[in-house]
């Protein structure tokens, strides 16, 4: 017979599963992962990575993790032995799942963790069309590896996020085939980033006045860009002078 944390965890797991599927823009699941995910999985550090077409970083969002260990850690992405079987097989990894406890600790990730309050790793995959388009990661510290419970949380709900991700994605992709000539679509967000940008403002004071970071501006700036077709302020803001958007 289950016990009332058994039942607690159960509600909490069920709860964040509505709210994930409850995501109607790429931004609400993002949210959803970093302020309700934390509250069912037992760790440290959640990372949200979004790539572009060549895999290079688009945007970043955490929680728990300041800007100095993210930027460090991107200098060791490519060398990140869970990120390269994520890459091969797409699939959710964790430290001891891919390595004995004792192999782990010979690894230059799990050393850079442990200068940071961290000792292992979970990565889950996101898909876009087939192609790996992000990365959801968490960590944690301590001297105890996650609980069973917290990795077969971690498994069900990245699997579900990344289900979710697929859709608002595919979404995405046909919102932006059917914008009629001369007509963009933004959200809110995306739309008050345009006229600061617009304005003048760089991206850091963008990110101060809508209290985001600036990972945050730039992945609306790409997206702006793309969305636009275009490749720079000066056509941006060339752009903001014969037409005008129209939030969706």
């Amino acid at each position: 017979m289950a016990g009332p944390a058994s039942s607690t965890h159960s509600h909490a797991l069920a709860l964040a599963t509505s709210q994930i599927h409850r995501c109607k823009r790429l931004e609400d699941l993002q949210q959803v992962y970093l302020q309700t995910i934390p509250q069912v999985i037992n760790a440290d550090a959640f990372g949200m990575y979004l790539f572009d077409d060549r895999q290079q970083i688009e945007a970043i969002f955490s929680g728990q993790a300041n800007q100095h260990f993210l930027d460090e850690y991107e200098g060791l992405r490519e060398e990140d032995p869970l990120f390269k079987q994520l890459r091969k097989n797409q699939q959710f990894i964790h430290s001891l799942g891919l390595f004995e406890s004792s192999s782990w600790q010979d690894q230059p990730l799990h050393e850079f963790l442990c200068r940071w309050g961290l000792k292992y790793s979970i990565e889950a995959p996101l898909i876009s069309q087939g192609k790996l388009a992000g990365t959801l990661n968490i960590a944690r510290g301590g001297n105890r590896y996650f609980d069973k419970q917290s990795i077969s949380a971690a498994r069900f709900l990245c699997n579900e996020i990344n289900y979710v991700y697929q859709q608002l994605a595919e979404q995405e992709a046909q919102q932006e085939s059917s914008q009629l000539k001369g007509e963009t679509l933004f959200n809110e967000k995306t739309q008050q980033v345009f006229d600061l940008a617009v304005a003048g403002d760089c991206n850091r004071a963008i990110a101060t006045k809508l209290n985001i970071s600036s990972n945050t501006v730039r992945y609306h700036i790409k997206q702006i860009y793309h969305q636009l077709g275009i490749h720079n302020r000066a056509q941006l803001v060339q752009y903001a002078l014969n037409r005008t958007p129209r939030i969706c």
